[in-house]
């Protein structure tokens, strides 16, 4: 078998783990094969905290053997070299004196040198990079190399791109299956939710996750709320204000507020400039409480916004079979400054899919 064969069975490993179990940390698999190229352990990171890949499958294999000096260590992203919540996997390696370590994907956080660490011991390293590995990861390579979550932004529209009629009025735009598809796949991903104060007045959405015969699961959710119209006693009654224990409601404003919150509520302060609040400030907010993937949710002013501001990773665009011909109706992307032609975004399409009459197309926007 070839490096990228192994490597391959070391991703298919790492693809068990839960992404939030282990965020912020990557997907890492790990297998170790003898001189005979017979896989004699293998290992990935289950969860935050707890051991690395590399480790797992090092101490399977010393259950097996004494001796891993012929062994070649496969595995799906660059050792880590510093001391984190747990030792380097580097000085495991090294002590254990593996002969040869074959790396599917380097490590992004700039802490790390394992490559380096790893042939000053004398080990033998062969970086055999496989774009699927740096794909699956996209999180945590946005999370370390852009300092931010990543931000997925989704909306549906009619086929003329309104996403409300002119009086604000959304649903229902796409089918049943589209919007099994958001709780299933996408909310069901993703840290928190996105979205503005109007939006969640307007529509008066649980936000949450909700799975054909399972229980609603809680979600959490970043509103913009410059004028913390989310606390005014009239939308007191509104359905995101459903019972939390293991989620927040984080309001994002320029304004202080005195009063006492109940838990479940935190108050995010941010300077705000023409209307915008400031990305980087929150961006870092977000990443240091473990929000590191963001579903958008919001009206056409936060998708041009964001997407003004380069926020924007990853576009879900789902297309209903229908039109609304009215000028003044909502557009899912509004911005009022001039923009040219060679000004436009350009986006990568990843996939499509047909649910029933309506398609869903996922572009990918180009840092």
């Amino acid at each position: 078998m070839t490096s990228a064969e192994y490597l391959q069975i070391a991703f298919l490993l790492s693809k068990r783990a839960n992404s939030k179990d282990i965020r912020p940390n990557p997907f890492v698999g790990a297998i170790l094969v003898n001189q005979k190229g017979e896989i004699i352990a293998e290992g990935y990171h289950k969860k935050a905290g707890e051991a690395h890949a590399e480790v797992i499958a090092i101490n399977n294999a010393k259950q097996k053997r004494d001796s891993l000096s012929d062994c070649t260590l496969y595995v799906t992203l660059e050792p880590c070299s510093h001391f984190g919540k747990t030792p380097p996997c580097t000085n495991l390696i090294i002590d254990h004196k593996i002969a040869k370590v074959v790396i599917g994907s380097l490590d992004p956080n700039p802490l790390v040198d394992g490559v380096q660490q790893l042939k000053d011991a004398g080990i033998d390293v062969e970086i055999c990079l496989l774009p699927e590995i740096e794909t699956f990861n996209s999180v945590f390579n946005i999370n370390h190399r852009l300092k931010r979550p990543k931000y997925i932004l989704k909306t549906a529209t009619t086929l003329n791109g309104k996403i409300a009629d002119r009086a604000g009025t959304s649903k229902w735009i796409t089918n049943n299956s589209s919007r099994k598809y958001v709780h299933e796949i996408l909310r069901s991903s993703v840290d928190a939710i996105l979205t503005t104060a109007k939006t969640v007045i307007q529509d008066n959405a649980n936000l949450n996750i909700r799975r054909e015969g399972k229980e609603a699961e809680e979600l959490s959710v970043i509103i913009i709320d410059r004028n913390l119209e989310i606390l005014n006693n009239a939308q007191q009654q509104l359905a995101l204000f459903y019972p939390r224990v293991h989620s927040k409601i984080y309001l994002v404003t320029d304004k202080k507020y005195e009063h006492d919150l109940p838990n479940h509520i935190e108050i995010i302060e941010t300077v705000f400039t023409n209307g915008m609040y400031d990305t980087p400030s929150l961006n870092k907010i977000l990443l240091s409480k473990n929000i590191c993937e963001v579903l958008v949710e919001g009206g056409g002013k936060l998708n041009g916004a964001m997407i003004n501001e380069n926020q924007i990773d990853e576009i879900n665009l789902f297309i209903a079979p229908s039109l609304l011909l009215d000028n003044q109706a909502i557009n899912a992307f509004n911005w009022e400054e001039l923009q040219l032609m060679d000004q436009k975004t350009n986006l990568k399409l990843i996939e499509t899919k047909i649910i029933e009459q309506d398609v869903l197309l996922r572009y990918q926007l180009m840092h």
